[in-house]
């Protein structure tokens, strides 16, 4: 009999121990689960971020050109005004000012088109920062995941060697052992 309580001992022991690191894998791997989510949403907002400055820059510099358009074809045209002045050609009407309003209408083209790219560059850096800031609530999502997960799995864990332990204790018990704790109940 002693035995077999010293075999009943070792094994509960084992099953405990078995169970505690099983606890404790499962906490650590959801841990570091979480961390690695919780990292990738981090940069994630920070791809966003810089998205974000990108689109202001993109912006800017379709301003930007759209002025510099405008103020070259504004020289242009002041080029070739004292030119045709200079051979004799008035300037204030007739052919000359038809290629003055063509230049001038060809220059704002320029300059709108210029202006366009710039939105556009813009716009499509401002949807790749939605694209970013949408990953980061994903991974936000999945480190609150991972962290219940680990939570679930080590309550499981618990909850098996629990159950494991029990059925250790009851194949190890014999009918003469109930009985006698039946006998023992009884008279007390």
């Amino acid at each position: 009999m002693a035995s077999a309580t010293a075999m009943m001992a070792v094994t509960m022991a084992a099953t405990a121990i078995s169970t505690g690191i099983g606890i404790y894998s499962s906490i650590q791997q959801s841990q570091q689960q979480q961390a690695q989510a919780e990292y990738q949403a981090d940069i994630a907002r920070r791809n966003a971020d810089l998205a974000e400055q990108k689109a202001s820059a993109e912006r800017r510099a379709g301003y930007e050109q759209a002025a510099l358009k405008r103020l070259q074809t504004a020289q242009l045209i002041s080029r070739q005004r004292a030119q045709a002045g200079a051979s004799g050609v008035e300037v204030d009407s007739g052919s000359f000012e038809d290629i003055a309003e063509a230049t001038a209408m060809s220059g704002e083209m320029d300059a709108i088109n210029a202006y366009n790219a710039g939105v556009d560059a813009a716009y499509n850096a401002e949807i790749g920062a939605w694209n970013y800031r949408n990953q980061a609530e994903a991974y936000d999502d999945a480190a609150g995941n991972a962290a219940a997960g680990g939570t679930l799995a080590a309550i499981g864990q618990g909850i098996g060697g629990i159950a494991q332990m029990g059925s250790v204790w009851n194949s190890f018990r014999t009918p003469a052992s109930d009985a006698a704790a039946r006998q023992k109940a009884a008279g007390a």
